[in-house]
């Protein structure tokens, strides 16, 4: 049937490309010419048949519920949800492949007529553009999906990873004065048919304000619109740049809880972009997979999930991803699956009794993870708790980890993890533990704790761990007995080349005759970066972030710094290619090579690698131990 409330189909399509690039007489037109329809689950639509509809369509858009494209053979080229639209004729267009568009949810949509669709696409130069787009895509994944299995590619390498902000984003700012009345900020954003506002004065960007606020923050909370928004909008909004890459935005927002970030150009907002842009520019497998964890129900939902992950990663590493990034995608993958089943933990066991801070060590913290990462973490309690209390958590630490080792991240070897009571404590205690490794230390000990210095908050009350960060940063700072001890433990961690730069190879049972490309690798960069990280407060956990931010404080020469950094990439992505052939192989995934399978160059290269890591390690020593260790 025609759509007779035309005000909320066009408030509604403001919101959403490609007709938020429409004037509203523009979107009052379309509004006009727009049948609902409803499909149930299961369904399977049919759009290139006009006798099937009123008449033939020109642009589907999804209101509520979802859908998916596949091919004949059942391989999928896009899923799409509310705000998601497509258009038949570029679906279908000349490509020979027959495709399926099945109802995955519920679905109620609103067709445009082709008559009307073309007509407001000629008026509008960025709604022709965005058709021409769409065609391209379209057409790369289908032509994708056209060779044998393991060689598609659904996403091609104009997916998110290769993307960025700039192509993405609203460039249409809306701002309003600090001072500006609630009411007058509301009024505003109805106005410019937007769902979010830059509060900003005549210097700099101040706060945010979005939809979700004014539903949580002043309707809630029954706050007057006479109030200036400046009371209730989110202070000093995290934000990104302009020159970033996609993948870098969806990731603050995924780690963050966020749905929209200021794009800036130097400190100049130019843009706004939002978990909905980005996920509409390409529904590519890493944010498909993170939606379908946060939407898990059981412990088994996530754990079909996880299932995915080391396809997915091999997928990643045959489109030549860089290894930071295929780190960064893994671990935002467990950061999801951890917080899916902290909430999971809270509906089995009730509400946490009080502030918690689960904290993620290593790897994950470093944001570096890799196949068969296993998992670091513990609990931050707040001082005082109860024993009643300390028993809650005993059974909420063990039913995540418990959930983490079935999501395929195995227990750790040394036992640190959440479940362990030992590293379950309340903030004094840490403070403690952290003050004797950096007060006190010995050999021994700091070897097993080097660990914790990479620590990065997950969930729970961030003040938490701000306090225990900034205590430890604070300490090992200062402490030069403590940093020498730690330079001492990272040099046992030497790359594998002898006195004329040959390879020492490993001589281990089943590993003999290969190289360690972890321990002997990627950890003695690692190990420096942190170590430099310690002595001069760099916050960054990242080890290329912390680099950077080493050479920014003139701790580390620009030379040295960039050198590790390409070596680390370097290192880790031969680690990560030699991962994903023994996956592909059904191999035991590990962290050892035969250098025999590389070529030559890749093997003189390789070696260049370790002779550069093992230069930065001897002037790492030299600083911290004025030469004698």
């Amino acid at each position: 049937m025609m759509v007779s409330e035309t005000g909320d189909v066009q408030t509604f399509l403001a919101k959403h490309p490609p007709f938020n690039h429409l004037s509203d007489n523009q979107l009052e037109f379309v509004s006009n010419n727009i049948f609902v329809a409803f499909s149930k689950s299961g369904n399977e639509l049919n759009l290139k048949d006009p006798t099937a509809h009123k008449q033939l369509i020109g642009i589907l858009v999804i209101r509520s519920g979802s859908l998916e494209i596949r091919t004949e053979q059942g391989v999928l080229i896009d899923r799409l949800s509310s705000g998601d639209y497509l258009i038949p004729s570029l679906l279908y267009g000349d490509i020979d492949n027959k495709l399926h568009i099945v109802v995955l949810e519920d679905c109620l949509y609103y067709e445009l007529t082709d008559y009307a669709f073309q007509t407001v696409k000629n008026a509008s130069k960025e709604l022709a553009a965005l058709s021409d787009a769409d065609a391209h895509r379209i057409q790369s994944h289908a032509a994708d999906a056209e060779l044998p299995e393991q060689h598609i590619h659904q996403i091609t390498r104009e997916t998110f990873l290769n993307r960025y902000v700039k192509d993405s984003m609203s460039s249409r700012v809306v701002c309003a004065d600090p001072k500006t009345t609630i009411r007058e900020a509301a009024q505003l954003m109805k106005q410019s048919h937007i769902s979010s506002l830059l509060i900003k004065d005549d210097k700099q960007l101040l706060g945010i304000i979005t939809d979700r606020d004014f539903r949580t923050r002043v309707l809630a909370e029954g706050v007057s619109d006479s109030v200036a928004i400046e009371q209730v909008m989110t202070r000093s909004p995290m934000c990104v740049d302009v020159t970033s890459r996609l993948h870098d935005a969806q990731l603050k927002m995924m780690s963050e809880g966020i749905h929209h970030l200021p794009v800036l150009d130097g400190q100049n907002p130019i843009g706004i972009i939002t978990l909905s842009d980005i996920l509409r520019t390409n529904n590519v497998e890493p944010l498909s997979l993170i939606r379908t964890i946060n939407y898990a129900h059981t412990v088994e939902d996530l754990s079909a999930a996880a299932g995915q992950v080391p396809g997915l990663v091999v997928k990643l590493i045959e489109r030549d991803t860089r290894a930071v990034e295929i780190g960064e995608i893994i671990t935002s993958l467990t950061d999801s699956m951890t917080r899916r089943l902290l909430v999971l933990a809270a509906e089995k066991f009730g509400v946490p009794p009080c502030d918690y801070a689960w904290l993620a060590f290593g790897s994950q913290a470093r944001q570096e993870q890799v196949l068969g990462s296993d998992q670091d973490n513990g609990l931050l309690l707040p001082d005082g708790i109860s024993a009643e209390q300390a028993d809650y958590f005993r059974d909420f630490a063990e039913f995540v980890n418990g959930g983490l080792d079935k999501c395929g991240m195995p227990y750790c070897p040394g036992d640190i993890m959440a479940k362990n009571e030992k590293w379950r404590m309340d903030l004094k205690d840490w403070k403690t533990c952290f003050a004797t490794w950096i007060e006190e230390p010995s050999p021994k000990a700091l070897m097993h704790s080097s660990i914790f210095f990479d620590m990065r908050h997950i969930a729970g009350n961030v003040e938490l761990s701000k306090a225990l960060h900034s205590y430890v940063l604070e300490r090992a700072q200062s402490n030069t007995i403590f940093l020498a001890l730690m330079c001492e433990n990272s040099l046992l961690h030497s790359p594998p080349l002898g006195f004329f730069k040959t390879f020492v190879l490993e001589s281990d049972g089943d590993h003999n005759h290969t190289l360690e490309l972890k321990k002997r690798g990627t950890i003695p960069v690692v190990d420096i970066a942190r170590n430099y990280a310690l002595s001069v407060g760099v916050q960054a956990l990242n080890t290329i972030e912390r680099l950077k931010a080493i050479e920014q404080t003139g701790a580390m020469s620009k030379e040295m710094a960039y050198s590790l950094i390409d070596a680390h990439e370097f290192i880790a992505g031969i680690r990560l290619e030699a991962q994903a052939r023994e996956y592909r192989a059904q191999q035991t995934v590990d962290n050892y090579l035969d250098p025999k399978e590389l070529s030559p160059l890749v093997r003189h290269q390789l070696k260049d690698a370790f002779h550069l890591v093992r230069e930065a390690q001897n002037a790492m020593k030299v600083r911290f131990s004025g030469g004698i260790l």
